[in-house]
């Protein structure tokens, strides 16, 4: 059997977590994205996904006071 992946491991992850930890939404939905992909990478069942941390985030807005 092979050894687990952990993307969470990679270097370049944890750069881009350091940057998104100014936005909280966009950190959680990072983290969801990474443990989808994890999931995917090490070939495991994606209906195990912790369904908790699943939220619905909108990518795009119609407030010009979420433009940077």
């Amino acid at each position: 059997m092979s050894e687990r992946l952990n993307l969470g491991n990679i270097i370049e992850i944890q750069q881009i977590k350091s940057v998104l930890k100014k936005d909280k939404r966009l950190l959680e939905m990072f983290n969801t994205l990474l443990k989808i992909i994890n999931k995917s990478v090490n070939n495991e069942n994606l209906e195990d996904t912790d369904t908790e941390t699943e939220k619905s985030y909108s990518v795009y807005s119609d407030s010009e006071d979420d433009i940077d």
